[in-house]
């Protein structure tokens, strides 16, 4: 095993042994890989703060809060709700600022109650949710970065130091869900840098294994960048709903430093306190309205503009 590898494990062992005792479940389904059970106060906010956000982003006044109704209505008008891309990324716009900041308060609040936030040295902003319909978006899968594809972040310029996180919120999780691939023993930093398409990584991805490893809801899942994953549907799923982010935790046999960021990434960091303290001292702001798109340089750039504000 090379030297880069166990650095990454060793991180890992550390991070989860944070996080046990502190959840009723958890389970490692590689030494790269940790899934974890949400409290079911977190795991209440969450939802009705996901439930809240997608409902601002309808194009009508209704309210729904039945979640097979929500995703179905999402599905019925996906091409009149204009800030999801095709990648199915629900992007905060200026309509959405007070319900995103809620939806990312829930996520802080579930870190904290993993007793890791002290280990993060910062975020990638803004945090995603995301939804799958029950089809591929083949226009999408002629793009950059479709989550289709077997990838790292990292080849989309996100810190090659950094975990990913996943929740499952809605939906069928079970069958349209994220595949995770396991690196082999002769993984290298050097394989997570920056390329022009996540197809472009197709030699690298054929040297990993899949995991026999299907996320479940009400769990947080965190992985490390040396793993790679995929969006996959079986025959007949339905839709679903996820978050997914990345965080750079301390590495100490980095000295703390060493982060390898695309520039057009750079501006896209928050420290952990300022996500848990939003709606205190801290909001995300998001200047455009529902009709501005915005560049995202091929995918190397989230497609929406965040303003970080201090209210104090």
């Amino acid at each position: 095993m090379t030297q880069d590898l166990k650095n990454r494990i060793g991180i890992f062992d550390e991070i989860s042994d944070q996080i046990v005792g502190r959840t009723k479940s958890f389970t490692r389904p590689s030494s790269l890989i940790c899934s974890s059970k949400i409290s079911d106060e977190d795991w209440r906010y969450l939802q009705n703060s996901a439930n809240l956000y997608m409902n601002k982003c309808l194009p009508n006044s209704s309210f729904i809060t039945d979640e097979n109704e929500l995703l179905e209505t999402f599905a019925q008008n996906k091409d009149s709700i204009k800030n999801i891309t095709p990648n199915g990324l629900i992007v905060p716009k200026r309509h959405t600022v007070l319900e995103y900041n809620l939806l990312v308060n829930a996520i802080a609040r579930i870190i904290n109650s993993a007793g890791i936030g002290d280990w993060i040295t910062s975020w990638h902003i803004p945090l995603n949710l995301r939804i799958k319909h029950n089809e591929i978006n083949e226009e999408n899968m002629k793009r950059h970065h479709p989550t289709e594809h077997i990838h790292s972040d990292s080849w989309a310029g996100e810190s090659a130091d950094s975990v990913t996180v996943m929740i499952p919120i809605f939906g069928d999780t079970d069958h349209n869900r994220v595949t995770y691939y396991d690196p082999p023993d002769n993984f290298e930093d050097s394989w997570l840098g920056p390329l022009p398409s996540y197809a472009d990584g197709a030699e690298i991805a054929s040297r990993y294994e899949k995991l026999d490893f299907v996320p479940k809801k009400q769990h947080l899942i965190l992985a490390d960048f040396s793993t790679l994953h995929a969006s996959h549907r079986d025959a007949g799923a339905s839709h679903r709903v996820s978050i997914d982010t990345t965080f750079v935790p301390v590495r100490k046999y980095k000295g703390g430093d060493g982060e390898t960021i695309h520039p057009w990434r750079e501006n896209e960091r928050a420290t952990h306190k300022v996500l848990s303290s939003l709606g205190e001292t801290h909001l995300f702001h998001f200047p455009d309205s529902v009709d501005q798109q915005v560049d995202s340089q091929g995918g190397f750039k989230h497609p929406t503009n965040l303003v970080v504000k201090e209210l104090e």
